[in-house]
């Protein structure tokens, strides 16, 4: 009898043990929730639909990483009109308008560095043009255990990071400290040195940055630096009111698609991190159950500052999607406008009205259809 306990015992635990091998992601593997993410030794791989099932691609692409990513005829054609919106081209040029200097911790890892580096020098790339004149623009690159290196740093005698943001520091690394992420960025204008600023917490055991944090840090420079007409920004962790002429769905949305957009080579890898993007939501519990256009309309419309965590999280995930459909149905130039005129109109319905002839309401109920056939994809 004990025998057979065991044997049973036995059989059970090589049954489990040969399901959980086999459901360990690999590269054009089989999954279950659209935009789940798996950091594997490879690389990102992204749950994606490809055709009429379910599959790990790689986040980048690339000679090894294409086989099994979504054909670009099978994307959503708005997905695939909002990716193609998009000035890739801007991307592979140089960056005449950003004088860059890196505030390097030395306990940063070398070899993370040389990666982070890559990234920050093709956003700067993307974006650069946006500029008419050249700045300068000062990027910390550090851990969650540099807080002191943090504070001493210094721009033409002045600190690069003031008492504000050194306390928005603080928190971010001691977050990754806890173990509650393996990374996390902030960027803004700053009025004092009149240059651009970014500060990336990456967590001291990591080997390789999000390949996306930092072109979205940079499309919050773009942002702050068209409003600091109006307020004194001091980038994300600065109080609500800073936000009040660019409403937080449009400021992380607008971060969150323009990031992956300029790091993905074709639409279907785009659709594929867009997807990522929403799965954001699932730390949304009660806001993420929308099941009609009239909850993707009601929902937007409670993303407004101040917000709770929960409602922060919806910024990123689905206000990217309402962002997605802004770059495809208005195309490049009039989002760039939207940004700009931050800096011309205090309030965010008289910046729409004027650029695309809506309101914010107006453009929800348009952009509720799409964004509710891309957010029923995912499943919280």
């Amino acid at each position: 009898m004990k025998r057979t306990l065991i044997l049973l015992l036995s059989a059970s635990l090589l049954s489990l043990l040969a399901v959980q091998a086999h459901a360990e992601p690999t590269l054009g593997g089989a999954c279950k929730r659209e935009g789940e993410i798996a950091n594997m030794p490879i690389g990102k791989l992204i749950c994606t639909k490809v055709g009429k099932v379910m599959k790990y691609v790689s986040a980048t692409g690339g000679a090894s990483g294409t086989s099994g990513i979504t054909p670009d005829k099978n994307v959503n054609p708005i997905a695939l009109k909002a990716y193609s919106s998009y000035n890739h081209s801007a991307c592979k040029s140089k960056h005449p308008n950003f004088n860059a200097t890196y505030l390097t911790s030395p306990s940063y890892s070398p070899a993370l560095l040389a990666k982070q580096k890559s990234l920050f020098e093709q956003a700067m790339s993307c974006y650069s043009d946006y500029f008419d004149h050249a700045v300068s623009i000062n990027i910390a690159l550090v851990s969650q255990n540099d807080y002191e290196f943090l504070a001493a740093q210094t721009s033409d005698g002045k600190p690069v990071f003031d008492e504000k943001r050194l306390s928005w520091a603080k928190f971010m690394m001691q977050r990754i400290g806890s173990g509650a992420g393996r990374f996390a960025g902030s960027a803004g204008w700053s009025n004092e040195t009149n240059s651009a600023w970014v500060l990336m917490v990456d967590s001291s055991t990591s080997t390789s940055p999000d390949e996306h944090g930092a072109a979205h840090e940079f499309v919050h420079i773009l942002q702050s630096f068209s409003k600091s007409a109006f307020f004194p920004f001091y980038g994300d962790g600065s109080t609500d009111a800073d936000y009040v002429n660019l409403p937080p769905w449009f400021w992380e949305g607008t971060a969150e698609l323009f990031s992956y957009d300029s790091i993905s080579s074709s639409a279907g890898i785009f659709s594929a991190q867009m997807a990522s993007a929403r799965m954001q939501g699932k730390e949304s519990p009660s806001l993420n159950k929308i099941t009609s256009t009239i909850g993707v309309i009601s929902t937007l419309q409670k993303l407004e500052a101040p917000s709770n965590q929960e409602a922060n999280m919806m910024n990123y995930a689905l206000g990217s999607v309402a962002c997605e459909y802004l770059l495809a149905t208005y195309g490049y130039a009039k989002y760039w406008t939207i940004m700009k005129n931050a800096g011309v109109y205090k309030d965010f319905n008289e910046n729409l009205k004027a650029t695309i002839g809506l309101t914010q309401d107006q453009l929800f109920s348009k952009a509720a259809p799409f964004v509710l056939s891309q957010w029923l994809l995912s499943k919280f």
